[in-house]
This record gives C-alpha cells, sequence and structure tokens, in this order.
C-alpha cells in the first residue's frame, strides 16, 4: 500500500475494470485501504451502461449507493424500487441486492462499503487499475 496524497480526485480520469457479461459494468476505486488516504471504507463508482445490471449480490460490508446519473430498478432483499438521480440505496451486510440499468442512459453509482472491501475477483482488478494510476500520479 502507498500512501494517497491528493485531497482532490478526478475520479473518472481513474481507470476502471470492465467486468463481463452477464454483469457487465465499468468499476473504478477511489478510496480503499489498498490505494491509500482511508483505512476504514472503500468508494468505488460503478458505471452500468443501458440493459446491464450488477447481479444478485452480497457483501461482507453495508453498502450505501448514491444514484449521480441515470434510472433503474433496485431489488434489495425481497424489495424492488425504482431509483433515479438523487436516490440513496441502504444494503446491509448479507443482504441480497442487485440494480438494474432500465434506461436507455448510462446509470452511475457512487458506492461506500463500510467496512472497506476485501480485495477479490473483479473489485481486485479495479484495485490494480487504480494503484496503477495513482502510482504515475505522484
Amino acid at each position: 500500500m502507498f500512501m494517497l496524497k491528493k485531497f482532490v480526485i478526478e475520479a473518472m480520469s481513474i481507470p476502471g475494470f470492465k467486468v463481463p457479461q452477464p454483469n457487465e459494468r465499468v468499476l473504478k476505486v477511489v478510496l480503499s485501504p489498498d490505494i491509500g488516504f482511508t483505512e476504514d471504507l472503500t468508494m468505488l463508482l460503478s458505471i452500468i451502461s443501458p440493459g446491464n445490471s450488477t447481479g444478485k449480490h452480497t457483501h461482507d460490508s453495508t453498502e450505501i449507493m448514491y444514484v449521480a446519473s441515470g434510472r433503474g430498478i433496485s431489488i434489495i432483499g425481497d424489495k424492488e424500487y425504482e431509483i433515479k438521480v438523487d436516490s440513496v440505496l441502504v444494503a446491509q451486510k448479507g443482504i441480497l441486492h442487485e440494480v438494474k440499468n432500465t434506461s436507455d442512459e448510462t446509470l452511475k453509482l457512487v458506492c461506500f462499503y463500510v467496512p472497506a472491501l476485501k480485495p477479490a475477483g473483479s473489485y481486485k482488478e479495479a484495485i490494480d487499475k487504480a494503484k496503477q494510476y495513482f502510482e504515475s500520479q505522484k
């Protein structure tokens, strides 16, 4: 781990990892213990193109999602919700959840995980891309 020394981060400049189908989306890690600046949480952008979704999944952390652009449907537990810009979603630790982009525009989620996620799978790939980016910014 290296210590991030920036106080303003251009999040869209961070290269992302494209998750393959059937749950295609781009993950961009902005903050995590693995890249520095924070020890307690993970922040990432999940960019979901029209017709795609996150797929149903759970975490060992609580996930708080802010809809920055787009519209869609969120399923949290056994309930379905319509979501749009400025919606805030909360999926408690261990709760099955999914976000689907049902619109014709990109759906961008700003996601916070408390406590921080452990590197694995697609998230680990996104961390590696973020590390390379931040190391090149030193």
